[in-house]
């Protein structure tokens, strides 16, 4: 058979049967599904909340193509509901995936509902960023930790502390490197403009016995400064400053105690305040590497030892008792649940640790990886009853 007679009978062939040659290119093929929540991949019980779920069709290249087969919605439990266009919506407190199928190709995407109507826990972490440079983000971790969102990525520098006004419904963050304090709407960490600028590098902020706002700064003279709630100053509290200040706590006779981080160099102090503000000198001024936060544990002070790793526990009159918790790495920030269990960021692991009580190590409540958390420096808890 010559060649042309060839090449027609394989072209009649190919229009008859609806065949191709197999040397024809042929389409992209899906080998695989993203899935997009317009609303989030959390939903609000007591709001009723949905959220719609998009599919996009991936190639194996990872380019976006066209799906030509239906796709299907299921979920796991009763949680939620999903109808077929990908309509989520919430039905129970609790866990749900939802599975996308089309042809051979599937796809899983995790939900959680919450109920905003019942007591609940919400933590705040500032983000120091890697090596203590930008990115740095505020995050916020509902409950067990089984969500977390960015807060807010924006107007903050070098963040340093977090307060919460629950009645004004505002977050306030310490920025290090832009010397001011700024605020953002609670619920949806919109930037609400500066509460105090002026400072020097400010670092750890309390809201005292008094119902006032106390400030600790880096640089500068030192001096523990005071604030109204409305962001109204009041000027220094101590007559003595402390350099490198980054950590305060109250006796029951609300005396104040800040610590001296001192670059680290075995230098570091913490040194006592009276309830005026009357310097009463060192509290501790050994066995302190680099000291950050502090608390007290009844009568004894509990100290963050970020250089050494450790958490210290100091009696009543500033001598050294034991080391409470070891094997840390960069520790800084720290707070308590309702249950006593205490939090503690830990920089050099780019987790929260949780620890029960007594000091025993429970879990990474944060693990590392999430949202991008690099440096965790404050811990902040909220209890939330509505």
């Amino acid at each position: 058979m010559n060649k042309s007679l060839f090449v027609f009978a394989c072209l009649f062939l190919v229009s008859l049967f609806h065949c191709k040659p197999e040397d024809e290119p042929q389409g992209p093929v899906l080998t695989s599904l993203v899935i997009a929540a317009s609303q989030g991949t959390r939903l609000d019980l007591s709001l009723q909340e949905t959220t719609q779920l998009v599919a996009t069709g991936r190639d194996a290249s990872n380019q976006t193509i066209q799906i030509d087969e239906p796709v299907t919605w299921q979920a796991n439990n009763t949680n939620v509901s999903v109808d077929a266009t990908g309509l989520v919506k919430s039905m129970a407190v609790g866990k749900s995936a939802i599975t996308a199928r089309t042809g051979n190709v599937s796809k899983q995407i995790e939900l959680s509902v919450w109920d905003s109507s019942l007591p609940h826990t919400e933590i705040f972490i500032s983000d120091a960023g890697p090596n203590y440079q930008a990115p740095w983000q505020i995050l916020r971790v509902y409950d067990d930790g089984d969500y977390t969102e960015v807060f807010t990525s924006s107007n903050v520098g070098w963040p340093q502390d977090i307060v919460v006004l629950e009645s004004e419904g505002v977050v306030l963050v310490s920025n290090y490197t832009t010397n001011d304090i700024t605020k953002f709407n609670l619920n949806d960490g919109a930037f609400l403009g500066v509460f105090a600028t002026g400072l020097n590098a400010p670092t750890r902020m309390e809201i005292g016995p008094d119902r006032l706002l106390y400030v600790l700064e880096w640089n500068g003279t030192g001096y523990v400064q005071r604030f109204q709630l409305d962001g109204t100053p009041l000027g220094r509290f101590t007559d003595a400053g402390v350099n490198e200040s980054i950590g305060m706590a109250w006796d029951n006779q609300r005396n104040l105690y800040v610590s001296s981080f001192s670059q680290g160099n075995g230098s570091s102090f913490v040194r006592k305040f009276d309830r005026d503000g009357h310097d009463q000198g060192y509290f501790i001024h050994t066995d302190l590497q680099g000291a950050t936060d502090i608390w007290f544990d009844g009568n004894d002070l509990l100290v963050n030892d970020y250089s050494l790793g450790v958490v210290k526990r100091f009696d009543q009159s500033g001598a050294f008792v034991s080391n409470f918790i070891t094997g840390l790495n960069l520790n800084e920030g720290i707070d308590h649940l309702t249950n006593g269990n205490i939090l503690i960021g830990n920089g050099g692991t780019h987790t929260v640790k949780l620890y029960t009580a007594g000091g025993a190590f429970i879990k990474d409540l944060i693990p590392m990886g999430t949202q991008g958390l690099a440096t965790p420096n404050a811990v902040t808890v909220r209890n939330v009853i509505p």
